[in-house]
């Protein structure tokens, strides 16, 4: 997905800890989470990895267009035992328009 948005907000970097399914093995991900609007609708996307770590504090006064990819992954809810789905978005570029 690529969409021309404003930055409404921008967190500080965050790091949390997560277990591999496949090795097992205990990682870390380091993610910035943007609040973007292309003045309809309103999302949040990620920028995770080492980008993350070398993300820049973006100017919410500019236009920027971003190139996106969507996950969708099930889960299954421990408070209920309901099947679940979350949609997350990665932010895999900014470019200041």
């Amino acid at each position: 997905m690529e969409k021309t948005v404003r930055i409404l907000e921008q967190s500080a970097l965050s790091t949390r800890k997560y277990t591999d399914k496949k090795s097992g093995q205990e990682k870390v991900m380091n993610a910035v989470t943007f609040k973007l609007t292309d003045g309809i609708d309103t999302f949040l996307g990620e920028v995770t990895g080492e980008r993350a770590v070398n993300c820049p504090i973006y100017d919410k006064n500019y236009f920027y267009r971003v190139q996106c990819s969507m996950v969708v992954r099930d889960w299954l809810s421990q408070q209920t035992g309901e099947q679940m789905m979350a949609t997350t978005i990665y932010i895999d570029k900014i470019n200041m328009m």
